[in-house]
């Protein structure tokens, strides 16, 4: 009698242990095969949530650097033909952290050479730096140095406002009328928006040839600057 409630009792203990054995591998294979998660939803809900927050703050930039240049899409270039160029400042321009204060370094022996404006020059010194600084009321995105036409009288300051208006300093004609105080002032054009980029360009017409800034807005459509400054009749 005793040998036989051992063995009940054994086969009742292997029984447990098979079906805790079972039961084991049953969990294991469906977690293996993603049937059950243990905590997982919510990392992935965090996941995704952080990837759309990322994504809504570099989709604007992204747009914009993935823009081609595409001469098809000049609207007020004519027949004139367009191809990328550089072009080196007389002034530095420089943004600070917020995004509203432009400063403007540069020397001025520098300007009255470069612009031939016989600026009385005692007592500055040479490679010595002077600055004046700009407030704008809103955030500036991107500035751009350039020029506009065939000489140095074209030179021009642009600043890509937040909105995607255009502000801009016309160097020369500044500085022969209010010298390097005039720095401080600027002029917007008002009929163009929605830009996202600048582009200097060199501009041959016939056997013409000039430099310009091509200004291109969020849906690819570049704009000539030259024309809409020079109508301002401000440069």
């Amino acid at each position: 009698m005793e040998a036989k409630k051992s063995k009940t009792g054994l086969h009742v203990f292997l029984g447990i242990l098979l079906g805790i054995i079972i039961c084991g591998g049953v969990l294991f294979t469906a977690y293996s095969l993603g049937y059950l998660t243990f905590g997982q939803v919510d990392e992935t809900e965090k996941t995704e949530t952080n990837n759309e927050e990322d994504n809504e703050t570099t989709e604007e930039d992204t747009n914009a650097n993935s823009l081609d240049f595409d001469t098809s899409n000049i609207k007020n270039g004519g027949e004139s033909s367009y191809t990328l160029a550089n072009y080196s400042g007389t002034i530095n321009v420089s943004i600070d952290e917020t995004g509203k204060i432009a400063t403007l370094s540069y020397n001025r022996a520098t300007l009255s050479n470069t612009y031939l404006l016989n600026w009385d020059l005692t007592g500055i010194e040479e490679g010595v730096l002077e600055s004046q600084t700009i407030t704008f009321n809103n955030k500036v995105n991107d500035v751009l140095f350039s020029g506009i036409g065939q000489d140095r009288t074209g030179d021009v300051i642009l600043f890509l406002m937040e909105d995607g208006t255009v502000s801009y300093i016309p160097v020369y004609q500044t500085l022969s009328t209010n010298g390097v105080e005039g720095l401080t002032t600027y002029q917007t054009i008002s009929n163009v928006k929605d830009v996202v980029k600048f582009y200097t360009a060199n501009v041959t017409s016939g056997i013409s040839s000039s430099v310009t800034v091509l200004a291109q807005t969020k849906d690819g459509t570049l704009y000539d600057l030259a024309p809409m400054i020079n109508s301002t009749n401000n440069n």
